[in-house]
């Protein structure tokens, strides 16, 4: 049983398309590849992380196949998306020694077979001809130089976290190749896990890109590079990996700052790399990593540097919990409630008034003037909501509560509150009878406004005793995380 390197990195689904793989033109102008980038892979979102773990050996997969075995993170039900990686080695850059690689996967019910894949053509440097050179067997499968690189979405395959992978190379009469050694067996997967309380935004940038000494000493330097469209979001950590097939790592820059280097080797011709850029990120805007190859070695083979993969993680440090029916956290009339009535004093001493429950919540899931209204003739007319939020008090930074509304036309003001524990806190307060907006955020303290279930509860009063009005357009509460 073959064991590999295992690293962790803290749906939106892009489809593989043969016309999306074959777009993009910029390579090493002389040997040729195919860059990296997102449409070749996968992005989203999800609340769990993105997880790898890859064979690095190179050993031969002809009279006993090359076996990897994984362990999810996740249950199978938690898998967003999985694509399996296998990378066979041919034997030369350039001439055709036909090579069948068989590539099988057991996702908890037994292997089966994913795909055999022939290849059997020479490969031709562009050499600056302007073409990317690489070889497209079918849509998820490719050679560039010396490689045959085939990948697999697996996501539907898996059944339970502990999955496998089997591969096998020979020629396509079954007879010994002249080589098919395995490079890499890598597993990639998005998943799912609502108890942390976190939400990640994921790329899988993928090509077969390369950057050898034969570019340069043709005047024909190549820097690859590839991009990750970031989102409006408000980014924490951020997580940058480079998984790589040489037997010398290259060198990198990010958001055209350069990166720590390390030449880990976890295989002879495989290695992978991750840095911290928490630091790199901020709002939208697109991020690049750029790579070549390090020249700085004398050694034979670090004149070649390829990569098929770069992994970006960020996550986003802001959730808007309110009543809509999309785009919020937690769900309307579970985790998230409120309530109308009447209470008796402004405001009350209690959490648990008004009692009645708002059961149709479309009044106030958005800010569209359409309001949920409650007259009364004694006490406070009031509106109470809670909201169970995701995260922990010590995980949180702010918190933030909005109301906007009004208080009709026997007005006299309302108040927008907070329970901290022991008693209602104002927040803010409007005396007119015209629509507003009460907000406030707390920094500090946290723990005193959300309880140790995660319960946050919002009150909005109307300040006149007796024959008083409220409206609610639209509340939310807004929680960032700390970095």
């Amino acid at each position: 049983m073959k064991t590999g390197t295992m690293y962790m990195l803290t749906g939106m689904i892009v489809v593989l398309a043969l016309l999306a793989m074959a777009a993009p033109v910029a390579a090493d102008p002389w040997i040729g590849g195919d860059p990296l980038v997102t449409a070749n892979g996968t992005s989203g979102m999800v609340t769990g992380g993105v997880w790898f773990d890859a064979y690095p050996g190179f050993d031969y997969a002809y009279s006993t196949p090359v076996v990897k075995s994984f362990t999810l993170p996740c249950s199978a039900a938690n898998v967003v998306w999985a694509r399996l990686y296998v990378d066979a080695y041919i034997g030369h850059m350039e001439n055709n020694y036909p090579l069948n690689t068989t590539v099988e996967f057991n996702g908890g019910s037994g292997y089966e077979t994913l795909g055999s894949e022939i290849m059997n053509t020479t490969y031709t440097f562009p050499e600056d001809s302007g073409a990317d050179g690489t070889i497209w067997i079918n849509d998820h499968c490719n050679r560039v130089t010396s490689d045959c690189l085939m990948w697999y979405d697996v996501t539907e395959n898996i059944t339970s976290s502990n999955v496998a992978a089997r591969v096998h190379t020979a020629k396509p009469d079954g007879t010994q190749p002249l080589d098919g050694r395995v490079k890499m067996i890598t597993l990639v997967v998005a998943y799912n896990d609502t108890s942390t309380g976190k939400e990640i935004q994921y790329w899988v940038n993928q090509g077969h890109d390369t950057d050898s000494y034969l570019a340069d000493g043709n005047d024909c330097p190549y820097t690859g590079s590839t991009t990750f469209a970031i989102p409006s979001i408000t980014p924490g950590k951020a997580n940058l990996t480079a998984i790589y097939l040489a037997s010398y790592n290259g060198n990198y820059t990010f958001n055209n700052n350069a990166l720590s280097w390390d030449n880990p080797q976890q295989g002879s011709y495989f290695g992978y790399q991750s840095w911290n850029v928490t630091g790199e990120i901020s709002g939208s805007s697109n991020r690049a990593m750029t790579f070549d190859r390090n020249a700085t070695d004398s050694g034979s083979y670090s004149g070649y540097f390829k990569i098929p993969l770069g992994l970006l993680t960020v996550e986003n440090r802001k959730f808007t919990y309110d009543f809509s029916d999309s785009n919020t956290y937690g769900t309307a009339g579970t985790t998230l409630k409120a309530y109308k009535g009447n209470v008796s004093t402004q405001p009350p001493s209690a959490t648990n008034v008004p009692t009645t429950e708002i059961t149709s919540y479309s009044n106030i899931k958005s800010d569209n003037n359409v309001y949920e209204s409650t007259t009364t003739d004694t006490g406070h007319a009031a509106h109470r909501f809670e909201f169970t939020i995701n995260q922990s008090a010590s995980d949180v930074a702010s918190i933030t509560a909005t109301w906007v509304g009004k208080c009709g036309a026997r007005q006299n003001g309302e108040y927008l509150y907070i329970w901290n524990g022991t008693a209602y806190e104002e927040l803010d307060n409007y005396g007119s009878s015209t629509k507003t907006t009460l907000s406030c955020t707390k920094t500090t303290g946290l723990s005193n406004y959300i309880d140790g279930n995660g319960k946050v509860i919002l009150l909005v009063v109307q300040n006149k005793n007796g024959g008083s009005t409220i409206e609610t357009d639209y509340v939310k509460l807004e929680v960032v995380r700390k970095v």
